[in-house]
């Protein structure tokens, strides 16, 4: 599991350090790309966020050492090379290619005085989740939070109205959650189950216990963990957060 999980990290966090690059604006800031969805260029905004709303959102560091990264990423996967397999362990991740603990304090020390609040930090310093009404998270990025007919959708959504700008010197990638254009739904459909009903279960009065669930959703599967694999998906709406 540990191998999966860190794959899976490492191919996210090269990804979003290619996607989201930040560009210089004016000299000594720095714009943050990404923020503002395409279709806003073709819609009129109906109102202001209220500048009392409370928001949630994520502050992503860079990685360092980004050439490195690649070549590692390619080793691994490379039957003829020595580090073939050799996976590194989170504290080696971190240690190796994750923000410094210097700049990872910088980014914390610009979100609390610009009055946010820290609420979780992580330790491969990768992220720092930070609360706060829309009017500070307006002066702290240099945007205006609108809100916008959705083209495809009977509900508005909001969004700021140009992309955040930071200090050049600030180690921020990203700024996960100010807008809310696109939120997540299931892509599957619920097929019922074969056996699967209120009170079938081997517990108590008919209740579910674990190894029903096994056998209904994966039966005959081993628990040695040979052969699966585990992913974690997260989503963030600006007002609430998910994970599935």
């Amino acid at each position: 599991m540990r191998k999966s999980l860190l794959t899976i990290g490492m191919g996210l966090a090269v990804s979003s350090a290619t996607v989201l690059t930040g560009v210089a604006a004016l000299p000594g800031v720095t714009a943050l790309r990404g923020h503002v969805p395409a279709v806003v260029a073709q819609l009129q905004p109906n109102g202001r966020l209220p500048v009392a709303t409370e928001m949630k959102l994520a502050i992503g560091l860079p990685l360092r050492n980004q050439a490195a990264l690649t070549n590692l990423l390619q080793q691994l996967y490379d039957p003829a090379s020595p580090n073939y397999r050799h996976y590194l362990t989170p504290e080696e991740f971190t240690a190796q290619f994750g923000p410094t603990e210097q700049d990872y304090q910088k980014v914390i020390s610009f979100a609390q005085a610009s009055g946010l609040r820290v609420t979780q930090t992580h330790g491969n310093r990768m992220l720092v989740d930070v609360s706060g009404n829309v009017a500070d998270i307006e002066k702290a990025f240099h945007v205006t939070l609108h809100t916008f007919p959705h083209p495809a959708e009977t509900r508005t959504f909001f969004a700021p109205d140009v992309e955040p700008t930071v200090a050049a010197d600030l180690p921020i990638l990203h700024i996960s959650g100010l807008n809310n254009y696109v939120l997540p739904r299931p892509a599957g459909r619920i097929t019922p189950l074969s056996g699967a009903k209120p009170g079938a279960g081997s517990g108590p009065a008919g209740s579910y216990m674990g190894a029903d669930f096994r056998n209904a959703y994966a039966p005959g599967a081993t628990q040695t963990g040979s052969g699966q694999m585990v992913g974690l998906l997260e989503f963030d709406s600006g007002l609430t957060r998910a994970t599935s």
